[in-house]
């Protein structure tokens, strides 16, 4: 039943967030990922944004995140999503980014909390720029390292 249940809630998952399968030779887990939307006037992006995760040299798939139905990534919110990508040891970093598309793609990131609840860890990436073509560097991605590691 177990088994069942979890195979599940994997498939929603998957379904939920448009997912790829993990990298040829990898394993798969499902991660949470919180995303915090700073609060400056037109932070909030109406771009497709993605995310890879990274361990040392290896990476997992992109993923968009998207919540179907939702208004994902507004000014002043968190928004959490769940994501079916590659299952590391540790995650030492992330590269966030968005397609620049819709009204409003400009989108200013304070930081993101990856949990792995196999591991019993969260990451958090603090960010704290601009994705944007019309603001600062001008770059709709960011390689952001690893801030700390929470137990949890």
């Amino acid at each position: 039943m177990k088994l069942f249940s979890l195979a599940l809630i994997l498939a929603v998952c998957c379904f939920l967030t448009n997912c790829a399968p993990p990298k040829k030779g990898y394993q798969w887990t499902i991660y949470k990922v919180v995303t915090v939307t700073g609060t400056k006037p037109y932070s909030g992006t109406d771009a497709n944004v993605y995310i890879v995760l990274r361990s040392g040299r290896h990476t997992s798939n992109r993923v968009q995140l998207d919540n179907k139905y939702n208004d994902d990534f507004e000014a002043g919110h968190l928004d959490t999503f769940y994501i079916r990508a590659t299952k590391f040891a540790t995650i030492t970093g992330v590269r966030m980014e968005h397609d620049n598309s819709g009204n409003s793609p400009g989108w200013f990131l304070n930081k993101i909390v990856i949990s792995d609840k196999s591991m019993m860890r969260a990451y958090e990436f603090s960010c704290y720029q601009w994705l944007a073509r019309d603001a600062a560097d001008g770059e709709t991605a960011k390689e952001l390292p690893l801030t700390r590691v929470i137990q949890l």
